[in-house]
């Protein structure tokens, strides 16, 4: 009788210690983001153009604000990412984690007169040339802030790529390792 109920002690025990509450907590989940802000401030008078994509709904159908910027001028973009419907900036986890994230460009081909081509995004363009102005602390791009050089007045697309690349991120990753947080595409206009 004694063995009996030790072996019932040690049942109840081990059913107690099978809580869900023990289950740890899911890591990198991905990141709800519903609200992007492009600044682009023009490197000489410091006036800012700011222009947003919206999916307030959550279901990746975003609405974009065009992009309308002056031609012959050089910008500074800063790109900021919200989870707007929790009040929750994700620009700020992509700061503490630049090591696992970078942003990726793609424009109507030369529609900037510096960078020139069509951008970074794709197999084989990582080489291809972007101004990158930050980077994570292996010295790799991360993309939040950069700069953009106009030239004549021309329209055309302004493709943007969050990647997580959390174990791959180098020298030589590009648009398609890792899994994508958000893949944006604005009209512009470069304007006189």
């Amino acid at each position: 009788m004694k063995y009996l109920n030790v072996l019932l002690l040690a049942l109840l025990v081990g059913f107690a210690s099978c809580d869900d509450d023990d289950v740890p907590a899911a890591e990198n989940e991905e990141e709800v983001i519903d609200n992007i802000v492009l600044t682009f401030t023009d490197d000489d008078t410091g006036d800012e153009f700011v222009f947003e994509a919206n999916d307030p709904s959550g279901s990746g159908s975003f609405t974009y604000d065009d992009i309308e910027i002056k031609a012959n001028a050089t910008y500074t973009l800063s790109v900021e990412f919200n989870n707007a419907a929790e009040g929750e900036s994700i620009t700020e986890e992509i700061e503490e984690e630049a090591d696992e994230h970078m942003i990726f460009f793609e424009f109507t081909n030369n529609i900037f007169a510096n960078p020139q081509g069509n951008g970074n995004i794709g197999a084989g363009s990582r080489d291809d040339a972007l101004n990158y102005l930050d980077q994570d602390g292996n010295g790799q791009p991360t993309g939040l802030s950069t700069s953009w050089q106009t030239g004549d007045a021309v329209a055309g697309v302004f493709r943007i790529v969050l990647k997580h690349q959390p174990d791959n991120k180098s020298a030589t990753s590009t648009s398609t390792d890792g899994e994508t947080d958000v893949d944006v595409e604005f009209p512009i206009a470069i304007i006189r």
